[in-house]
């Protein structure tokens, strides 16, 4: 059996070094910030905590305190004592806090502002029978497909091409999820050390995947947008690989224009970098502007991902990679490894959407423009201090706070059977700067959107009243506000 990855005393207080004197029971303050540090990602599950002694030295605080903190986070499920091994976090599947992206509400009336995924589009069942009328040709196979379905891999080598990116079916792979294809990436073209350029505010999940590699992260300092093009020229020289999130950036929604798409893949092409894009969000042009050109376009060898999940439904677990031929061999052979294929039939089903060109349904970006519209005017009529962007794509909404209290805030949320996800997750080397930001994903059905921002307002009023205790002010940016 593995054993929990320990946390030093030094280590646990410098990760809740926000220590005040603010209101409530000190062990309840105590354990509310490990609690806090645990959804943002900075203890994961299965980290061993430092004895209650330990802690108390390294803090200052007495035992009793901390004894009682970690009874705390006992009571509430977010950690386990086991014999030999101390007090370990085990976050439970789906709670908040889990991956803090997929956390789900802890009662049966919760809402959930976490997943950026919506439910599958009306016609779905059709599209499913539909491909099922080509199934038997599929079932005349051994069913092995490490590459993917060959009508799949054509359809999207089509489309890639109709974007004016000539594709061939060869450089297709097709993956059981974006998350999966880029894992596959990572673990082929990163080795442990390497730097990797990403934005300074992006997807946790990716940057846990490095993190998990060995990579050193080099982000993109944020600012008025995710793509600073002299922090790009700086940092180019320095790393092997990059990781960009170009259209409809998640969290943000920004999307790169076409001129900084030719900028920076100039830069790291001279560099010697090597790209990956991940284009999961493409898709979704909620306001129906116009698209810029895919960013492999001006960078030969930069490598994409895309997904099913966004503008189709997330039980579909089908991603894809396109990358340079020479590549191709190698993902395959990784592939091969963990698995030896992904699922006929969820395939036939996207090659089925794909059968015109386009994978989003008719009439799903109006559906969605509707919820952001509703959202960010909920928003505004109950918060007006808060400032939102309206992203023309993705499936979420930014918002900036008037203070740093985005984890307070998460924690409050709870008690108003709100989950969200705790802007810090988004800041992969600075955590601070998210306390004043917030991901609100415009995914549920409208009356629900309203309910969570009834909830929302609720808390961040017992925020404001000092029910919640707050992290200490931290530098601050304007992020896409």
């Amino acid at each position: 059996m593995e054993r929990p990855s320990p946390l030093s005393a030094r280590r646990l207080a410098s990760i809740i070094d926000a220590w005040d004197a603010g209101a409530g029971p000190a062990y309840q303050r105590l354990s509310d910030r490990i609690r806090t540090a645990v959804m943002d990602g900075r203890i994961p599950t299965g980290t061993r905590l430092p004895s209650e002694r330990a802690l108390a030295d390294a803090t200052g605080l007495s035992r009793t305190t901390t004894t009682r903190a970690y009874e705390a986070l006992r009571s509430t499920g977010l950690a386990r004592t086991r014999h030999g091994s101390g007090t370990v976090i085990e976050v439970p599947l789906g709670a908040a806090g889990s991956t803090s992206m997929l956390g789900r509400p802890s009662r049966p009336d919760g809402v959930a502002l976490t997943a950026a995924a919506t439910e599958a589009p009306d016609g779905f069942t059709s599209l499913v029978e539909q491909a099922m009328r080509s199934l038997p040709a599929v079932l005349a196979t051994d069913g092995y497909l490490p590459d993917g379905l060959p009508v799949l891999r054509e359809r999207l080598a089509r489309r890639f091409t109709s974007q004016g990116l000539p594709t061939d079916p060869e450089q297709i792979v097709v993956t059981t999820g974006a998350q999966s294809a880029l894992s596959l990436l990572i673990s082929v073209l990163v080795r442990p050390g390497d730097r990797v350029m990403v934005e300074g505010c992006g997807y946790p999940h990716a940057f846990d995947m490095l993190g998990r590699a060995g990579a050193r992260l080099v982000p993109l300092p944020v600012g008025p947008t995710p793509w600073s093009l002299d922090d790009a020229a700086r940092i180019a020289p320095a790393v092997q690989t990059a990781l960009l999130v170009a259209d409809f950036h998640n969290p943000t929604g920004a999307l790169m224009s076409s001129d900084d798409r030719r900028t920076i893949a100039g830069m790291l092409t001279s560099a010697g970098v090597t790209t990956i894009v991940d284009e999961t969000l493409r898709d979704l042009n909620v306001s129906g502007v116009p698209m810029p050109e895919p960013y492999a376009v001006h960078d030969a060898r930069a490598i994409i991902v895309g997904s099913a999940a966004k503008s189709l439904w997330g039980g579909l677990r089908i991603g894809w990679i396109r990358a340079p031929r020479s590549l191709v061999p190698k993902l395959v052979q990784e592939r091969m490894v963990r698995d030896l294929g992904t699922a006929a039939l969820d395939q036939l089903v996207v090659a089925t959407a794909l059968e015109d060109g386009e994978i989003m349904p008719a009439g799903r970006a109006a559906e969605l423009r509707l919820r952001r519209d509703a959202l960010i005017d909920a928003v505004g009529r109950q918060l007006p201090d808060w400032r939102l962007n309206r992203p023309d794509g993705g499936l979420s909404v930014w918002a900036t706070l008037p203070d740093p209290v985005s984890s307070a805030l998460t924690l409050a949320a709870e008690d108003e059977g709100l989950t969200l996800t705790p802007g810090p997750r988004f800041f992969p080397t600075h955590p601070a700067l998210g306390e004043r930001h917030l991901r609100l994903p415009f995914v549920l059905p409208l009356p629900r959107l309203e309910d969570a921002v009834s909830r929302l307002a609720r808390a961040w009023h017992r925020v404001g009243a000092g029910q919640a205790s707050a992290p200490r002010d931290p530098d601050t940016v304007d992020l896409i506000a």
